[in-house]
Formats: C-alpha cells, structure tokens, sequence
C-alpha cells in the first residue's frame, strides 16, 4: 500500500476528495481549538504559530479549512480531531434483500462475529468461514490488520466496515460478485478505491469508510470460495 504525494503548496482538496468541502460546525471548530491548544500546552507550537492557527480554525468553513492546522502534529492527535468528520459523504444505497444464492447467508441462528479488530504495534487478521457482523471496525495503528471475506458468510444483506489505520494498514479482500461501496478518506496516506464497484443479483453489499492517517487501507477482490457446510470458527491470528 503506496503513500500518496501531498500537493506542494498546502493543497489538500485532492487527497480528500470530496470530503474536503463538507461544511464544518462549531462543534468541529473547538474540536481542532482544543487539539492545537494542548498541542501549544505541551510546548509544540509557539504562540505565534497558536494564534495563527487558532485565528484559522475560527474562521474555517470546510474541512479542507481545517486540515492544515494539523500539520506536524502527532498522528493520533490529529485522528482524534479528523475522526468526526470521516464518512458522510455518500447517501446509503436501499436495502437489498438476501435471494436465491444461499452461499452468501448464513444458516439460521449462526453466530455473527465480534464487531471490532485491533492491532496496535502488532497484527491482526480474520479470514476462513465466519460470519460478518452488520457493523465491523478495523483499527490499525503501527500495526497492521488483514480481513479477508473471501469465505465468510453474511449476517444482513448490507454491511459496513470502518477502517482506521495510523501509522499502519489495514488489508481488506472482498469476494468478486459482491457490491462494494468506498467512502474513505486518506490523510498523508493512502486509501485504495479499485474494488469498488456493483456486485451479482442477490449478493450481499458491503460499504468500507473510515481514513488513513499516514498510514494505508487497501480494499481488494479475489475469487468468492463458498464456504462448505456453513460457516465454521473463524481463523483468527
């Protein structure tokens, strides 16, 4: 997973895309003050450097407003201000409605699988048969996590993952004939969109949002292998 260049020049509409002119609320305005304010605490910025940037946060009106505030600040610092404002970008396509492929659903009563995987300084995966939760958060931060969904199965006909990684990359394989939506945000990294795309009739669709923060989040396509005699206990490392 590839970094992006930032434009020179302070120029982040690019690698924000579309969500660098959502609109910004006063909740959001004091949300980045506090976090340039402990960052001036904590002896990071000089006074001058505070108040210019204090001045710029007040005044800001989008989200490409506020990125440049951030710069050289920790990256967990700046997550906790950006993570907010990550997602809301796409409207959520109309439920679809789990049809005759029967290798996408799982057999009534399966348990779904935990609803969060987290790797700091280490890794974390998922793959093999299990069953994918309405709702999954990948976390990675100087780690890496890796969810392959090439042989689970599906609790609801959409799901959705939030993936973060920090300092990382997180590593996500979707099975060809499934519809995938990308809304994700790279920050000073990367956030891979080539697996977007419709899926076959009647399988299930998963949305991927989430940022990536100097760090990577990769979402690809392999061959669906379907599970044999419904799902079985998820291969976890």
């Amino acid at each position: 997973m590839s970094v992006p260049d930032v434009p020179a020049g302070g120029d982040v509409e690019g690698p924000l895309g579309a969500a660098a002119r959502l609109l910004v609320s006063d909740a959001d305005r004091g949300r980045f003050a506090d976090v340039i304010g402990d960052a001036f605490a904590e002896g990071r910025l000089t006074r001058d450097e505070y108040e210019d940037r204090l001045s710029t946060t007040m005044a800001a009106r989008t989200v490409a407003d506020l990125v440049p505030v951030l710069e050289g600040l920790p990256p967990a610092a700046a997550a906790s201000a950006l993570a907010p404002l990550v997602g809301h970008i796409r409207p959520t396509p109309a439920p679809q409605a789990p049809s005759a492929a029967a290798h996408w659903w799982p057999p009534e009563g399966s348990a779904l699988s935990t609803s969060g995987v987290v790797a700091i300084f280490g890794g974390a995966s998922r793959k093999g048969a299990w069953v994918v939760p309405p709702q999954l958060t990948a976390f990675a931060m100087f780690g890496g996590v890796e969810l392959d969904l090439t042989r689970a199965t599906f609790g609801q006909a959409e799901s959705e993952i939030t993936a973060v990684a920090i300092m990382g990359g997180v590593e996500i394989t979707v099975p060809d004939g499934m519809t995938v939506h990308v809304d994700g945000v790279g920050i000073f990294g990367g956030f891979d969109q080539k697996a977007e795309g419709p899926g076959e009739a009647g399988a299930p669709s998963l949305r991927v949002r989430g940022a990536a923060l100097f760090g990577g989040v990769e979402v690809k396509r392999k061959p669906r292998t379907p599970p044999l005699g419904g799902p079985a206990r998820p291969e976890l490392t």
